[in-house]
């Protein structure tokens, strides 16, 4: 493997972790600054903002200082934000550290994403985005393994300085980002893209990333208050949800996993994720560890499935336009419903958060029977 994936791995494992200890560590957060329930939502809204003002940084930069700088300095920033939230002495300390994890993770992530689309290999992009999908999967086990909270993001910031060092011995493998600049004049030759394909890309983008974003931020406390599940087992059902997503997004590298789920559809597959959500409700005890993980399978094929046949949706002519527009979609999603839900289980009860899940998988799905092309929705386009 090469030394350049290896240090993109390990630094997106780094800024996986922190977002998802929030959700587990809120609890015993919110006794220690004094805030109600649904206050999460604050959290999750600080920290979305944040990432989304850095989320199209990447490409700038990269060209500027180079992407060896770029990893090294933000991992720097990484592991001083979660030292800053692990010992946040009040309210508006905690949140202005979530908002740096929030800043310098949306960077991460668009640097990132310029190394995946520089080196053209679906097996070392399927390896960098795995390992985001351990960070988030081995983060709440953190939270539930360590006496404090506050522990559990100095181990946050000890990977982070791992992947620094990493970052730092690869500072000279990196490919060269491309220098060629983007033909604006194709757009006016083309035209706007599709009017009614374009909503249903962008309404399916929002939906199915906000139900990742929601249920995972969520899914420790609606456990815990609503259900009354001890903490170690709401805390493993977090970690079964991230890791069911995981494990579904890099089986898609295996083209029979991708044939299967194409003759499944990703209708089905949503369809299947309200079904878990719902026993998710009424599983008792640690079964709800494998309610989740079924949640996280079921959905981890539908946002890079919706991703990779754009241009089935919008023509090929448009689909780099319209991804730019879906990864906007997505963000707002992963800003807005979370922070709705916070609000509704503070006006309520934490037996919200599954009422707003299932409106949002109501929403979402029939974006997905409206846009299922003719063809694959699992075609040739996953394997390049």
């Amino acid at each position: 493997m090469p030394l350049s994936v290896r240090s993109s791995a390990l630094t997106f494992l780094a800024f996986a972790m922190p977002v998802s200890m929030f959700g587990v560590m809120w609890p015993d957060v919110r006794d220690r600054f004094g805030q109600s329930l649904g206050a999460l939502g604050t959290v999750s809204l600080v920290y979305g903002v944040a990432r989304m003002s850095t989320s199209g940084l990447g490409r700038t930069a990269t060209r500027r200082f180079g992407i060896g700088a770029c990893f090294i300095v933000a991992l720097v920033g990484l592991v001083a934000s979660d030292l800053i939230v692990g010992s946040a002495t009040s309210w508006p300390m905690f949140l202005g550290g979530v908002a740096t994890i929030g800043v310098v993770s949306g960077f991460l992530d668009s640097v990132g994403a310029g190394v995946i689309a520089t080196l053209g290999d679906v097996g070392s992009a399927g390896i960098i985005h795995g390992s985001y999908g351990i960070g988030a999967t081995v983060g709440p086990l953190v939270v539930a393994a360590v006496p404090d909270w506050r522990w559990s993001l100095l181990v946050a910031a000890v990977v982070a300085g791992a992947a620094l060092a990493v970052a730092v011995i690869a500072r000279q493998a990196w490919p060269a980002p491309p220098t060629a600049a983007r033909d604006t004049s194709v757009d006016a030759l083309v035209g706007p893209p599709p009017l009614r394909p374009t909503v249903v890309s962008l309404t399916m983008f929002f939906a199915f990333v906000a139900l990742e974003v929601t249920f995972g931020n969520w899914l420790f406390t609606y456990l815990t208050e609503a259900r009354s599940i001890g903490d170690t087992v709401a805390a493993i059902g977090v970690s079964g949800f991230w890791g069911g997503t995981m494990i579904g997004r890099l089986a898609l590298v295996s083209e029979r996993v991708r044939l299967l789920a194409d003759r499944a559809g990703m209708p089905v597959l949503a369809v299947a994720g309200i079904v878990f959500t719902l026993l998710t409700a009424v599983a008792p005890g640690s079964l709800v560890v494998v309610t989740t993980t079924l949640v996280g399978l079921s959905l981890s094929a539908i946002v890079p499935t919706l991703s990779a046949r754009t241009a089935d949706r919008v023509g090929t002519e448009h689909a780099q336009q319209v991804s730019g527009w879906q990864l906007l979609a997505a963000n707002l999603g992963a800003i807005v419903i979370p922070f709705a839900t916070g609000e509704i289980i503070d006006a309520s009860s934490a037996d919200a958060t599954v009422v707003v899940v299932l409106v949002v998988f109501v929403i979402g799905l029939p974006t997905l029977v409206t846009a299922r092309p003719a063809g694959s929705m699992l075609g040739s386009r996953t394997s390049h």
